[in-house]
């Protein structure tokens, strides 16, 4: 009877240490996006990578629908693809911030200093005095 005992529990044990690596899906691509840091950190990444910088805006507040963002980059090698706007708080609640992210598309290899320019426009669709700029120094590889 002890024989018949541990023999199903090592059975039992034995089926059910599988290994699930196998169960990968097929269409999932990798993530591909990068966080690019400021200041004087070099940002190497593949040419097939998207680069995202993360920001943020007041909610409900005058700026919320004024803030922009542009660059410009030395070597021409990057362009802004697109902006997603990511609001967490609940819908009935005043203030708090939103989330940007700002998505980067490199073109071609090199090496480039990218300047991050978010302002505010005004109702006169000027920019404000209020600029801030953040340098990115990027090298793009294959």
């Amino acid at each position: 009877m002890k024989k018949i005992v541990f023999l199903f529990s090592f059975l039992i044990i034995i089926t059910s240490c599988t290994n699930n690596s196998n169960n990968k899906e097929i269409n999932q691509k990798p993530d591909t996006r990068i966080s690019l840091q400021a200041d004087s950190i070099i940002n190497t990444v593949k040419l097939t990578d998207t680069l995202v910088i993360f920001d943020g805006t007041c909610r409900g507040c005058a700026v919320e629908n004024s803030t922009n963002y542009t660059i410009s980059d030395s070597s021409n090698i990057v362009k802004l693809a697109t902006i997603k706007t990511i609001d967490n708080s609940p819908p009935d609640m005043d203030g708090g911030s939103i989330n940007k992210e700002i998505e980067i598309t490199p073109i071609k290899t090199g090496k480039t200093v990218m300047k991050f320019y978010k302002y505010y426009q005004g109702e006169d669709n000027t920019k404000n005095d209020t600029v801030f700029v953040r340098n990115y120094v990027i090298e793009i590889t294959n």
